[in-house]
């Protein structure tokens, strides 16, 4: 499958792309995600750290898969854009991801209670939906059951002062894994199902790297 490509050590095809980055731990499975970008031979990260959205040169062992739904001629548009973002941005961490996105001046939009609040694939999918105007993934096929830490989010209203019914229909986990395998695909929005059928295969293959 050399359609991953390891991102420091190993040359890419393609001179100018926008990519799904992924980190992996000691067991060679993906942790953190990131949009990885090829800019006149300039490999750049835009990712969210849990505490700072970074947009800087790449200083990371990534893993990661070109995607097909940013041309290579919207790159000089999709830097500004991610520069945009970068100056306005101020999420806090959470597990929720409803739809959200960061409009054209880098301003956050979400019609839910929970507001700004994402992981680093929710940040990921912020800024695609937001480029792209259109949703970049099926979400809702991704439910409460998708995160699996015992009353993570009655912890997390009470922690926040939220209402676990208001937040409740937002809350998800869309793992790195699941937004690294989602590159195979450019027919929008990707489905969960189709993620399910590839993701094995993209796990088995950074395993064995």
């Amino acid at each position: 499958m050399f359609e991953i490509i390891n991102t420091l050590s190993e040359k890419d095809i393609n001179k100018d792309f926008v990519a799904i980055g992924a980190l992996i731990n000691k067991e060679k499975s993906p942790y953190h995600a990131s949009l990885i970008i090829n800019y006149k031979s300039a490999l750049f990260q835009f990712h969210y750290t849990s505490q700072e959205i970074e947009f800087q040169k790449v200083n990371y062992n990534y893993f990661h898969k070109r995607t097909q739904t940013i041309h290579e001629d919207e790159i000089p548009a999709f830097i500004a854009y991610c520069n945009s973002i970068k100056k306005k941005a101020n999420p806090t961490y959470g597990f929720f991801y409803s739809g959200e996105y960061y409009d054209s001046n880098g301003t956050h939009f979400s019609q839910k209670s929970t507001g700004e609040r994402m992981t680093c694939v929710g940040f990921c999918l912020n800024v695609l939906k937001g480029f792209l105007e259109e949703d970049y993934i099926k979400y809702k096929d991704w439910n409460s059951s998708s995160h699996e830490e015992t009353d993570y989010l009655q912890k997390y209203a009470e922690e926040h002062n939220l209402d676990v019914e208001t937040i409740a229909e937002s809350h998800r986990r869309i793992s790195p894994l699941e937004i690294l395998t989602s590159g195979f695909f450019d027919n929008l929005p990707i489905s969960k199902n189709n993620i399910d059928d590839k993701s094995d295969e993209v796990k088995e293959y950074l395993f064995n790297y």
